[in-house]
């Protein structure tokens, strides 16, 4: 009876061993497969459907086709386009805009330097959206907190949610030294869209609030 419970331990032993190891086997394949991908003075393209790491270039554009997947995504020199059904976990650009497309979803936030930013329908933003020299544009946009900038418009349409604050933040004296954004910027806000927290000014801002908007308080800091 010893010998028999001994065999049965031992073929139980050696099937978790065979189960675990095509466990590894299978997550170190899936690992392998998510690559990183870095150019310099080159675009890069994402195909559709496909799986990666962090994607980055400098002096070119990168382009996520739809249903792509990638970590960080982030250009010195070059837009981002992100098509339907895209997946990052965030997506920066120096000096570039970022578009969106339907149904992307963005686990962190988009954030510009010089560039517009423009969502489509179905988008969600989990953190924030941000851009220092760029018109925001959100067309039926979920975004889980602030909403900001500092030369340029603002335009929350379509059904869109802010979570968080709507910021235009005040000149900096190199805005003043180099002419950035002499007219005072724009908050578009739509009947149907809804900003949960408050709308901060801290320079002159030309307000058009739909009647029916939900919007907090308005902050003026100038």
């Amino acid at each position: 009876m010893k010998a028999i419970s001994h065999k049965i331990s031992f073929s139980t032993a050696t099937a978790l061993a065979m189960l675990l190891g095509s466990y590894l086997y299978s997550a170190s394949a899936d690992a392998a497969d998510v690559r990183d991908i870095s150019k310099i003075n080159s675009g890069i393209t994402v195909e559709a459907d496909d799986r990666v790491g962090d994607v980055s270039t400098v002096n070119g554009g990168i382009r996520l086709d739809r249903g792509a997947n990638a970590q960080e995504v982030a250009t010195v020199n070059g837009g981002i386009e992100l098509e339907n059904g895209a997946v990052v976990e965030l997506a920066e650009s120096v000096n570039g805009g970022i578009r969106v497309g339907q149904n992307v979803t963005v686990n962190g936030s988009l954030e510009t330097v010089n560039g517009g930013i423009h969502t489509s329908a179905g988008t969600v933003v989990e953190d924030r959206v941000v851009t220092v020299n760029g018109r925001v544009r959100l067309n039926n946009t979920q975004v889980g907190r602030d909403v900001q900038t500092s030369n340029g418009d603002i335009e929350i349409r379509e059904g869109s949610t802010i979570e968080g604050d709507v910021i235009i933040e005040g000149r900096r004296w190199w805005d003043r030294l180099f002419g950035f954004s002499r007219r005072p910027p724009e908050i578009t806000i739509d009947s149907s869209s809804t900003v949960r927290g408050d709308i901060h000014l801290h320079r002159r801002t030309e307000l058009n609030i739909a009647d029916g908007a939900e919007v907090g308080e308005i902050i003026e800091h100038y």
